[in-house]
Parts: C-alpha cells; structure tokens; sequence
C-alpha cells in the first residue's frame, strides 16, 4: 500500500486553485473564438450556398446595376436587382406600379414628387433611390440589413439579423455551460477525496492511506487531515488500552471485594441466630442491609467489566413484565409503592434474549423503586409497533436534570442532585444503555409532562 501511494505521489503532479481558475478561463475564451469562427463560417457556407443575402448585397446590386442605365430608356421592372423594392411613376407624379407597402410606398411617393436634386434619401425603413428617364421617375428601395433568400424561412424569420445574434448568443451560453460543467466535474472529483478522508475520519474508519489531488491547496488539507488520522489512531489506542486496564482492574478488584464480603455477610447472618439485645440486632440488621449494598456495587461493576453474551433467543416477555411488577411493589414496600403495569398489542414471547432483556427489566425498576417518593406510583408501560419493542418505565420522583439528560449514561455519573440517592453507584443506566446498544436498539430519558422521569428503550426485532 505504502509502495502504491509512493507511486501516485510522483505520478500526480499538483498546481494551484489560482491557476486552475485561470485554465478554466483561458479555456472559456478559447471555446468562444472556436464558436464564434463556427458561427461565421456558418454564415459564409449560407452565404455561399444563397440561403442567406447579406446585408449590403443589394446595394452592390443596385449600385452595379445603376452604371448600365443610360437616363434615356426605359427601365422595367424586371431589371431592378432581386431583394430591392421598386414603385414606377410617369413624369407628373402618378404611380404606375410598385412592389412597395404602404408605409414604404409614402415615402416612396414624396422622393418622386421632390423637386430636389437629391435622389437618395434614408430613413429608418431603409434607403429610397430616384432614377429619372425621359418618361419615367423610378424609385428604388432597399435595406441594409441580411435577409434569408428562401421564401419560406423569409417568412418563417422576417429578421434574420437578430435571429443570427440570438442563435450566436445561444451558442455562447451552451459553450459556456458546458465548460463551467466540465470544470465543476473535475473540481467535485479532487473535492471527494477531501470528503472521502473526513467520512472514513469521522467514522473512526482509520485504516486508509489519504490520497493526493491534482490542487495543492487541496493536497494542504490533506496532509492535515493525514496527521489527524494519525493522532487519532495513537488517541484512540491509547484509550482502548486504558479502558481495557480499567475493566481488568475493576474486575479484579470485585472479585478481591467479594470473598471478604461474603465472610462479613456471612459472620452477619450466624449472628442473627444467636441471642442477641435489641441494640445488637438492630447493628446485626445495619451489617446486613449495607453489605447487601456493596454486593450490588460489585455486581454492577462485574457486570460492565465483562462483555454482554446474550443468551435463549427468545423471551417470555409479558411473564418478565408482571414479574417485575411484583419486584416493583416489593422491593418498594418500605415506600408504599404500587405498580401499574400496561400493556399493547404485545404476544406472551418476542425473540429477543431473555438474560437481556431481564437486565434491562432490572435496573430500570431498581432506579424507578429508588427515586420514587413515598406512595408513589410506578408506571410500566410495553407494547409492540411497527415490529419494533417499546418499553417506558416512569416515576413520580424529582426527574432528571439538565446535566443528567445527557449524562446518566456514563459510567459512574452521580451528579443529578435533584436524583441523588446513594443506593446507586452510578451504572445501572450504563448497564442498560450497553445491552439496548449491543440489540440495535435505543434509550432516551426525558422527564414526564406530569412529574417524575420517563425512559423509553426502543428494540427492533
């Protein structure tokens, strides 16, 4: 691989975005010559093939025309040059014939009329021609502008001079697109391997090689985004190993808690056999209810020191359900809780692990029991929708606050004041977000619109 990215660095050869821009423009103004002679060749091959008259080509005519006559002889009509206009008067003004339209044809009269000597006058319409014989005033008329030779696309495009700009003009821009096009493509081509080494970045995908661009502006971020990718291997490296040497520790020191745990909790137990004082029973009870404590402590820490294996596939969940209904109203005795236990469109069996799904069960009814008031109520709610378990489990305690909301899923978060019981140690909910995490599911704690917390875990099945 090495080898390989060592070979596309020296094939690769890097320019600035500046010059980049400046090929593009010389490029776009290159195309535009290129159109442009294609456009006027195309103006030549329809000149030369008489589709198109061009516009002094009737003056030519007329002007080569002009040299023949003599002033004496008549001229007919049928020699006057194609393309001009012509109206025939006798020598008192009357008009004889003409091929003139109306408006033309006034102008046309007052030029016959005229006792000036001037014979050529211009107007916006074009451009008037007197010729005098002995009998006859002849006016001429023409304009200087193209015109298509065909009758019907005469017809069809009466202005054949804008229709020519705008087909230029059209020519243009579609050039112009198609070079802006082209050039976007292969800006977007080096822009995606930016995008591609901070996609494989983000999701921590950090076994790739960061390739080049033909931009070093580009190529400048690159080998940034390069360094981050590798002070983020040794960061997360580093990380793993401490999170690794955490959980050895941990487990480590649980199971050194535990044998000395049992013999006090033991001691504590033969203790209560023998004939004790009230004051002795009542310590015996103290020894009893803070070990089973620290028992739970060095549960939970086994338990997210050791990897979730998943066991049965399939769960009797709505037996889970009333079983942990009862565990609510038992193990909430002391506080008067009671229970009440919904359930919706929900089978007796799901095929999810029934471990699993008992763990789940278990720290969130314990967090429920701890942090309800006195003859509270616990709320449990489960059902199936769209192929998907639902569980909400809420309280009527103090609810979460805004640093819990974020935080209660850390290990060993104990900052929410408002939920500070010190019967937790802080990883029932990180238990629990682990197992929700490892089934493809989700957990989301709010608080209730009425009071208390809510936590929703979402399972796909």
């Amino acid at each position: 691989m090495e080898q390989h990215v060592n070979e596309s660095k020296t094939i690769v050869k890097e320019y600035p975005l500046n010059r980049f821009f400046m090929i593009f423009l010389a490029h776009a103004i290159l195309s535009f010559l290129l159109v442009t002679g294609l456009w006027v060749c195309l103006l030549a091959a329809a000149t030369a093939f008489h589709l198109l008259i061009p516009a002094n080509a009737v003056e030519h005519a007329v002007s080569i025309w002009q040299t023949t006559l003599d002033g004496h002889a008549p001229i007919m009509s049928w020699e006057i040059p194609e393309g001009a206009g012509y109206a025939f008067f006798d020598v008192d003004g009357r008009l004889l014939e003409t091929n003139l339209e109306k408006n033309t044809l006034k102008d046309a009269e007052t030029l016959a009329a005229s006792q000036d000597q001037i014979n050529i006058r211009r107007s916006t319409s074009g451009i008037f021609l007197r010729i005098d014989t002995d009998t006859q005033r002849v006016v001429i008329f023409y304009q200087l502008k193209a015109s298509f030779r065909p009758p019907l696309l005469k017809r069809l495009i009466p202005n054949a001079e804008l229709f020519l700009f705008l087909l230029l003009l059209t020519l243009l821009i579609a050039d112009f697109i198609f070079i802006a096009l082209r050039y976007a493509r292969k800006l977007n081509r080096e822009l995606q391997k930016l995008a591609a080494a901070a996609d494989q970045i983000r999701e921590q995908n950090l076994d790739f090689a960061v390739g080049k661009t033909k931009l070093s502006e580009f190529n400048r971020i690159l080998d940034s985004l390069e360094h981050l990718k590798t002070d983020l291997q040794h960061s997360l490296k580093e990380q793993w190993s401490m999170q690794q040497q955490k959980k050895r520790q941990l487990t480590a020191l649980a199971h050194d808690i535990k044998t000395p745990l049992a013999i006090v909790n033991g001691n504590a137990e033969l203790l209560t056999e023998t004939e004790q004082t009230g004051e002795q029973k009542a310590y015996t009870a103290f020894i009893l209810e803070h070990t089973a404590q620290i028992h739970r402590y060095v549960t939970d820490m086994l338990n997210i020191s050791r990897p979730h294996i998943p066991s049965d596939p399939f769960c009797e969940i709505k037996e889970l359900l009333s079983s942990s209904a009862k565990d609510i109203e038992s193990l909430g005795k002391k506080k008067n809780l009671s229970c009440l236990l919904q359930t919706e469109n929900l089978p007796d069996s799901l095929p999810l692990p029934e471990d699993s799904i008992k763990r789940i069960l278990a720290n969130l009814t314990d967090n429920a029991v701890q942090y309800s008031p006195e003859n509270g109520t616990v709320y449990l709610d489960a059902r199936l929708m769209d192929n998907t378990f639902l569980l909400c489990i809420r309280d009527e305690g103090e609810g979460f606050s805004s640093e819990a909301l974020v935080l209660a899923t850390t290990e060993f978060y104990r900052g929410d004041e408002s939920r500070g019981s010190k019967e937790h140690f802080g990883l029932g909910l990180s238990i629990t977000g682990q197992i929700v995490t490892d089934l493809k599911g989700t957990l989301h704690l709010e608080n209730a619109l009425g009071k208390g917390a809510l936590v929703r875990v979402s399972i796909p099945l």
